[in-house]
């Protein structure tokens, strides 16, 4: 076992060390040449290689925690800092955690962001007279942490990486739990969005220099809210060697990913000195093989939690994940963050969906079986990094035993084909599973150090040291028959206590008849207690035999653990397998339960839904509560909708809900609609609701404006554009005229799939004059003053915001509600020769359409002004007389004036 771990802070002069991000203040400690005791200096000489961690210092029962490292400990975990020395001029601050309490100390500290290295006692201070050795087994970080309590069994946790350079940057990230390790290689300006997507615990900045990447370390930790850190990249002959065995042959990373890949693998090892990680093969991806859902979007349609509460219910994944298994919830979480771009690939999914649909009785079985199978990928991940309990080893052979089992459900009886995404090879690890079997005992203890978890008859040493230690009954039992022969005292007894040990207790009615060899050891009211050489020498036997018991059962094990984890690489795909067939498992019960359909998924850009739904507001509402709308968009038709209507009327929903089936589509998943055709998109993009930042500085309209922008630079014509109240956080001037130059802009320029929700219902004229525009809002019916939601589109135009109305059945106070009525009243009248927000002049300069026949025509018009134009191109000007034509010509003036 090593014990000369380099610092994790100092790869340059410990090129075998681990460039650990030194995001941590180091601890201020003295040199060692001043202190004389043994265990003080050793104390020293570790954490001066651990200087950016905080050191469990095992000691007896206890990590002790020592200088700057005790001050930061006692404040988080709420500890009695007291001091090491205290008659010294300068006492040394201390504080302690109970060793068998450590793990949840170390939890706490970890999710503060902070690094804690464990260093333990390697030798038994039974077996020395000299100082114990100690030396650091594990380093546990935000990013690289193996204890199951402390994962979120549902969710990847990760550590990443970027190296930045001339345009663009490298990613790479790596679950050390699993395996998973992947990476790739963006544009600057994308870099960002990608670490976002990913979402690690822990992020490396990569670079020759640290003072390079500070701007940018304060950027991410801006937006990111994680523990940064820089780690130095190192000369590529030597990076290249780092990932030796982790890249396929036809595998080209470029440079920069080959430094962010080395410098997550180089970190992770450091952390796990006395043993390995379950980390295999290096994935490269583009971040344009998946359909792209940015990190606002993934907010705004409330993929993983909700936007108020942030919580996993009432989120989409909420609905969604029916796995049985954490490791299938873990990849449903990936594929819903990442849709599939081919036709195929989605189809195949499909077809897999479609089988379990139709078997529900296998579909079932499978289920249930699935309930019984631990998380194979972690399970494998804590046995190639060394650290797997005799309960893991149980729980993993209590896994593997279901997996024939699950195989044969999945074989169709009626003679149908089984889609190869629902079956598992041959090779279940029966080897793996034959040597846990025999080994580990059913339940397993927790507390394993104690032992008590290897199997009889696994070892026979073994099996006699179990039989002493637990008071050998039979051996007793054999010589307590053979003494009352041999003394004929038939109520002779051997019997033990604690403070006597063995001993032959004889009654003082058959004292005459005791042996001449017994030697007494203690007299009693009743009886005379004595021991025998051979009963002595047993005893010193057993009193021997459960520390060695112990001490054998823990070779053992290590022995096994070692050996077993040559089957690491095979679990890790076994667990795959499982975790991708319970995902699509999962998938089927969701469309059988809720009535999705399969949609037809095309490489065309048509969108057609026929009585979609939302996923999630249906599964919350009332049954038969939910309103169902068709939706029909074109990029050579119907390109653009535009949806007017009042606040509460369900626009929103409607275009929400068309995205989510969408994603659901391009996921391999059925839909929540009575027939879909989907036409994949490249990107959904959303602008929805209002929300300020002003950790960074911005406001709400300055947040509104970025994300529109995002969405105009990145947008193409197979993307999804869905808008929501463009231009409200600023003057209504202003805002009419941005949310008129943006659907302009997605109309001519762009040429995508667009839905765009307003208030502004001056903007229903732009289907004047963009022939792909086309008009709809959100029926809503007025009865006896009060207003009805219908929330069913309707084609063309709403007329009127109903906002009054709104405003009053959200509270507002009657005499408000009753004199924003008379105000609007009086605005209306004014509208007729004054203008107001209803007859706002809109400036189109209309823009070169790329699709359609460029129109170099620049005009200034309202809403009257369009329909102006439109009376005047249908005049009949050969069946008028001149005085009508100049009479006709002055009431069309007459009108404009009026509204200019």
């Amino acid at each position: 076992m090593r014990t000369d771990q380099p610092s994790l802070q100092s790869p340059s002069e410990h090129p075998d060390g681990a460039d650990v991000a030194e995001h941590l203040t180091p601890a201020s400690v003295p040199s060692s040449s001043g202190m004389t005791t043994p265990v003080m200096r050793q104390y020293l000489e570790i954490k001066e290689r651990y200087a950016d961690c905080i050191l469990f210092f095992r000691l007896g029962d206890f990590y002790e925690m020592f200088y700057d490292d005790a001050v930061v400990a006692s404040q988080i975990l709420d500890l009695t800092l007291t001091a090491r020395d205290k008659n010294r001029e300068n006492p040394v601050p201390l504080c302690g955690v109970p060793h068998h309490a450590g793990k949840q100390y170390l939890a706490k500290l970890v999710a503060a962001g902070k690094k804690v290295a464990i260093c333990e006692q390697i030798e038994d201070a039974k077996k020395t007279k000299k100082m114990v050795r100690r030396a650091v087994t594990q380093v546990v970080t935000p990013g690289v942490i193996l204890d199951e309590e402390q994962l979120e069994p549902r969710a990847g946790h990760y550590l990443a990486a970027v190296c930045f350079g001339p345009g663009e940057a490298g990613v790479a990230y790596v679950d050390v739990s699993t395996g998973e390790f992947a990476g790739t290689t963006v544009g600057l300006a994308d870099a960002e969005e990608e670490l976002a997507r990913i979402a690690p615990a822990e992020l490396l900045i990569v670079s020759p220099d640290e003072t390079l990447t500070g701007e940018r370390a304060e950027k991410l930790a801006s937006r990111l809210r994680i523990p940064i850190g820089h780690s130095k990249s190192q000369p590529p002959h030597v990076e290249t060697r780092e990932l030796a065995g982790l890249l396929d042959a036809e595998a080209t990373p470029g440079p920069l990913l080959l430094s962010a890949g080395a410098a997550c693998v180089r970190y992770a090892r450091a952390t796990q000195p006395t043993s390995g990680l379950p980390i295999f093969s290096l994935r490269l991806y583009q971040p344009g093989d998946s359909l792209v859902i940015d990190e606002t979007t993934r907010t705004n349609l409330e993929l993983l939690e909700t936007l108020m509460e942030r919580k996993r219910q009432g989120s989409l994944i909420g609905v969604l994940d029916h796995t049985k298994t954490a490791m299938g919830g873990r990849l449903l979480r990936r594929w819903l963050l990442a849709p599939l771009l081919h036709v195929s690939e989605i189809r195949r999914r499909q077809d897999a969906v479609a089988w379990a649909v139709a078997h529900q009785a296998a579909r079932q079985g499978a289920r249930e079986l699935l309930a019984q199978v631990y998380d194979l990928e972690r399970l494998a991940g804590r046995l190639g990094a060394g650290v797997a309990t005799p309960r893991d080893l149980w729980s993993l052979g209590q896994g593997l035993r279901r997996l024939p089992g699950l195989r044969q459900l999945l074989t169709a009886e009626d003679g149908t084909q089984t889609p190869d995404l629902l079956t598992l090879p041959k090779d279940l690890g029966h080897a793996l599973l034959a040597a846990i079997e025999a080994a580990i005992a059913d339940n397993p203890p927790l507390l394993w150090r104690e032992g008590g978890f290897i199997k009889p008859g696994f070892h026979a040493g073994l099996d006699e040291l179990v039989e002493l230690s637990r008071g050998g009954k039979a051996h007793i039992q054999h010589m307590e028959d053979r003494e009352r022969e041999r003394s004929g005292i038939s109520s002779l007894k051997i019997r033990f206590n604690k403070i006597f040990g063995y001993y032959i207790e004889i009654t003082r009615s058959n004292l005459s008849r005791v042996p001449s060899d017994y030697l007494r050891k203690q007299t009693t009211a009743n009886a005379e207690r004595y021991v025998t050489p051979e009963l002595a020498e047993y005893e010193a036997k057993v009193l021997g035999a459960e520390e060695r018991r112990m001490e054998l059962e823990l070779e053992l094990f290590d022995k096994l653990r070692l050996e077993l984890s040559v089957h690491t690489r095979q679990v890790l795909e076994l667990g795959g397998r499982v975790a991708s067939l319970d995902s699509l498992l999962g998938l089927a019960e969701l469309a059988h339960k809720s009535g999705y359909s399969r949609p037809e998924v095309t490489d065309g850009l048509v969108l057609e839904i026929e009585e979609g739904r939302h996923p999630v507001i249906e599964a919350i509402a009332q049954r038969g509560r939910f309103v169902p709308n068709d939706t029909r968009l074109h990029p050579d038709e119907e390109q653009l909708l535009i949806l007017t209507g009042p606040n509460m009327a369900g626009k929103s929903t409607v275009m929400r809900q068309v995205a989510l089936i969408v994603l659901l589509a391009q996921l391999g998943s059925f839909v929540p609609a009575k027939r879909a055709v989907i036409g994949i998109a490249d990107r959904i993009c959303t602008r929805v609701g209002a929300a300020d930042n002003l950790s960074r500085g911005d406001s709400t309209f300055m947040v509104e404006m970025r994300e529109t922008s995002h969405i105009l630079r990145r947008a193409t014509r197979r993307s999804l554009v869905i808008l929501d109240e463009i231009g409200r956080g600023t003057s209504t001037y202003d805002g009419v005229s941005i949310a008129w130059a943006v659907a302009e802009h997605l109309h001519n320029q762009v040429g995508c799939r667009t839905m765009f929700a307003t208030h502004y219902h001056e903007l229903a004229a732009l289907a004047q004059t963009c022939p792909r525009v086309r008009n709809f809002s959100v029926a809503v019916r007025q009865r006896h003053g009060e207003i009805v939601f219908l929330h069913k589109l309707v084609e063309g135009g709403a007329s009127r915001s109903f906002g009054i109305e709104v405003a009053r059945l959200a509270g507002l106070p009657p005499s408000v509600v009753q004199r924003a009525k008379e105000i609007l009243a009086d605005l209306e009248d004014q509208s007729q020769g004054t203008p107001t927000t209803s007859q706002l002049p809109l400036f189109s300069h209309r823009a070169q359409d790329t699709t359609a026949p460029a129109d170099t025509t620049s005009q200034t018009f309202s809403i009257e002004g369009a329909a102006v134009l439109a009376e005047l191109a249908a005049l009949d000007c050969d069946g008028l007389t001149p005085r009508q034509a100049l009479d006709r010509l002055a009431s069309l003036k007459s009108r404009l004036a009026a509204h200019t």
